[in-house]
């Protein structure tokens, strides 16, 4: 069984403290990658102290292009994690162990559909009990082969939403779930930041259009049927 780990490199400067806990995690990946969009950071000189394979592209790909790069991947598990979290040591162990006992794509924080009014609010760190939302966000763990469904559906939008539309896609192709991690001890938890690095003038609920994702909610609902949980 082998896992590998996707970090994002765009604006923001946490990428040394986000390779060491990658590094001190309890479930090594077999394959740590550096997503680069752009240059607006030099990372050169962390390459010279982390083993990590770094893909630049100096053309943005935005949101979809790391999960696009996974599927080379000779891996059975991936794990994409946003540039604004910093995981603790036993999350990887954690959220893969749940990704193979419930068989369904496990996240960092989660979400419900915008008309959904009625459902909980569900806290994006800190400890908690597993939740099954419509998507999920800040970190993926999943089974590689699912990013066949992400990619076998036309996005309404290259622009923003990669999130919803790993989850809907997956959802409509094979009715595969997604969960808000659980996470008992701090360790197991995907952001030991508690969102501290994910409201600076990086974070996309500041730079993307909500009518877009408004958009992606529609086009999943109308085009392919989408089911609520």
């Amino acid at each position: 069984m082998k896992l590998s780990c996707l970090l994002t490199q765009y604006k923001r400067n946490h990428l040394e403290d986000q390779l060491n806990s990658v590094y001190s995690q309890t479930l090594k990946p077999e394959y740590i990658i550096v997503f680069q969009n752009e240059n607006h950071v030099d990372i050169s000189p962390l390459k010279q102290k982390y083993d990590f394979i770094h893909v630049k592209s100096d053309y943005n790909t935005k949101h979809f292009g790391r999960f696009t790069y996974c599927i080379n991947l000779p891996v059975d598990y991936c794990i994409i994690m946003d540039d604004d979290i910093l995981p603790g040591i036993k999350c990887f162990d954690n959220y893969l162990n749940q990704v193979i006992e419930l068989d369904s794509i496990i996240g960092g924080n989660g979400r419900f559909l915008s008309y959904r009014k009625d459902k909980p609010f569900i806290n994006d760190f800190g400890i908690r009990n597993r939740v099954e939302v419509d998507y999920i966000g800040h970190l993926w763990c999943f089974k590689k082969k699912w990013l066949y469904n992400m990619f076998s559906i036309e996005p309404h939008t290259l622009e923003t939403s990669e999130d919803m539309h790993f989850c809907f896609s997956n959802k409509v192709r094979e009715g595969i779930k997604s969960y808000v991690a659980e996470q008992l001890q701090i360790d197991e938890s995907a952001d030991l930041k508690m969102n501290g690095w994910a409201t600076d003038q990086y974070s996309s609920y500041r730079t993307s259009s909500h009518s877009l994702r408004t958009g992606v909610e529609n086009y999943f609902i109308n085009k392919y049927n989408l089911s609520t949980v």
